[in-house]
């Protein structure tokens, strides 16, 4: 018989998906949190979870990145009454298979519960679990910023390669206000599926909090550092570069969590541009209970340059081991003579990849590139 676990704290939803199921032959069990049903999932096997999004104490997000985190394999099914493509997309990167936006019909519950068992019992060995790979590392892809909020002072642009399909890193462009730009980079201790799984988490943080704290980027990253230190253990850590971009004054506010230091090339009117190093003595976020909640300012001006990256940039390695390096990285800007952040960033690329003389990257790559207007 087809055992069903059902992660739902309303007790009226609860009872009425237990009666419809039974009544269609599976055997149900019930579970009113997500403790609750993570104890149940290590005493007992399931063909499948229906997991609620909203639980006590823990939700189902939480609950599902702590399942797949053990290695469960088991169709999980969200149920949930958030319609945005963010909590959607949110839940599919964290290991579901599948969700139903509340209210529901029984005939299109079942019908759903049905497609994910069928699709786990027909597939070989691993099947499965390659599959969920690679819609994960197609639907992270979504998470990486779709748009840019426009700049009158500022051209911007990033992207992230990830090594292993799913990526640890992380950038993002925040609109936080009008004239006010969030940009952030970031690097999940780890590689492949943990490091996807925690920086997925870490999204949907830093999304919700960053509008709140406005231009005080030491306190948002102390904030992070107390959530990431209470919720993982303590092998689990975070690197951070996160700034505040004011349109009108130009000011880059900023705060530095154990991240490669930024690189800005200063245009000045000499032949050869000033480069200042965006550094921090700030660790990275999840190690300590507490972080000081230091950042500084820097006036930048028309003509300068901006890149923000990760340590995957300045490691990556040629066939003889010979690291790409800070010098080469500020080589090859300087090596761009236009005035576009993307092609600037294309060509940065570029010249890691000519480096590298095909090696496959060993860590992920992420870069932002911005290049300082005058204003119209």
């Amino acid at each position: 018989m087809i055992r069903i676990l059902i992660v739902e704290d309303e007790p009226g939803i609860a009872f009425g998906l237990e009666s419809d199921l039974q009544a269609e032959g599976y055997q149900v069990v019930l579970a009113s949190d997500g403790q609750q049903a993570i104890r149940r999932t290590e005493a007992e096997s399931f063909d499948l979870i229906l997991l609620d999004v909203m639980l006590p104490h823990k939700d189902g997000f939480a609950v599902c990145r702590e399942l797949r985190n053990t290695g469960l394999s088991t169709p999980i099914v969200m149920l949930t009454a958030k319609t945005s493509e963010f909590d959607k997309v949110m839940g599919l990167d964290l290991g579901a298979d599948d969700y139903v936006t509340k209210p529901f019909s029984p005939r299109e519950l079942r019908a759903r519960i049905r497609a994910a068992i069928r699709h786990k019992t027909n597939e070989p060995p691993g099947t499965d679990l390659h599959r969920q790979l690679k819609v994960a590392a197609e639907v992270q892809q979504r998470l990486f910023p779709q748009h840019r909020p426009p700049l009158a002072t500022l051209d911007y642009s990033g992207c992230c390669q990830p090594a292993l399909g799913m990526s640890g890193d992380y950038y993002d462009f925040l609109d936080l206000a009008p004239g006010r730009l969030g940009l952030l980079v970031a690097d999940v201790a780890g590689k492949g599926i943990p490091a996807a799984l925690l920086m997925a988490s870490l999204h949907a943080s830093i999304r919700t909090r960053a509008p709140f704290f406005e231009d005080r980027c030491g306190e948002l990253v102390s904030d992070l550092n107390a959530l990431l230190y209470d919720s993982t253990d303590s092998a689990t850590y975070a690197t951070m570069f996160y700034a505040v971009y004011a349109d009108s004054s130009r000011v880059l506010t900023y705060a530095n969590a154990g991240n490669e230091a930024p690189v800005l090339l200063r245009a000045g009117h000499s032949k050869r541009p000033e480069c200042v190093r965006l550094d921090s003595r700030t660790p990275p976020i999840g190690l300590l209970p507490k972080l000081p909640a230091s950042q500084a300012s820097v006036q930048l001006e028309a003509g300068d340059w901006l890149l923000i990256f990760t340590d995957g940039v300045t490691e990556a390695r040629n066939q003889d081991g010979t690291e790409f390096g800070c010098e080469r990285l500020l080589a090859a800007l300087n090596g761009y003579s236009g005035n576009s952040a993307e092609q600037a960033r294309d060509h940065v690329l570029d010249a890691l990849k000519h480096h590298s003389g095909g090696v496959p990257p060993a860590d992920d790559v992420t870069l932002i590139a911005g290049h300082v207007l005058d204003p119209a």
